[in-house]
């Protein structure tokens, strides 16, 4: 094989690699317009908060269950987590659903009367605030 064969074989890896590992949210995104049960979230930070992490969604007996993981949760915090009607970029500020607070980096939920489908088919996104002093203070938001 020749150098420059080589060379460009190397280059469209590298390329290929380089993007699947720099674009998770793009397979995210992916997996959730092909499934029916489970949604994958990226948890963005927010207001310099490095609060970056994942959530999932699942369908569960008359409603949905939600997982939040939130890394680089200042400790002994007790975040307020929520989902809001909008996106990240433009949210309704008022919480549409409560979630448990964030707690060690995690918070687990079950709430009934919404479903997987309906959450796909909307505009929402996983909000965590700063405290429940500080709500206006957003730390990490997920697109749904």
């Amino acid at each position: 094989m020749s150098l420059s064969r080589t060379l460009f074989t190397g280059a469209i890896a590298l390329a290929l690699t380089g993007t699947a590992l720099a674009t998770p949210n793009v397979m995210h995104k992916m997996h959730n317009a092909m499934s029916g049960k489970v949604l994958n979230i990226n948890m963005g930070a927010q207001s310099g908060s490095k609060q970056t992490g994942t959530a999932t969604i699942k369908g569960a007996p008359g409603g949905i269950w939600v997982k939040v993981a939130v890394f680089n949760e200042p400790k002994g915090a007790r975040q307020p987590a929520h989902i809001h009607l909008g996106t990240c970029q433009k949210l309704n500020p008022a919480p549409w659903k409560p979630l448990s607070n964030v707690v060690n980096g995690t918070s687990v939920t079950t709430i009934k009367g919404v479903s997987v489908d309906q959450l796909k088919h909307g505009k929402y996104a996983i909000n965590v605030h700063a405290s429940a002093a500080n709500l206006k203070k957003y730390v990490s938001c997920g697109g749904i």
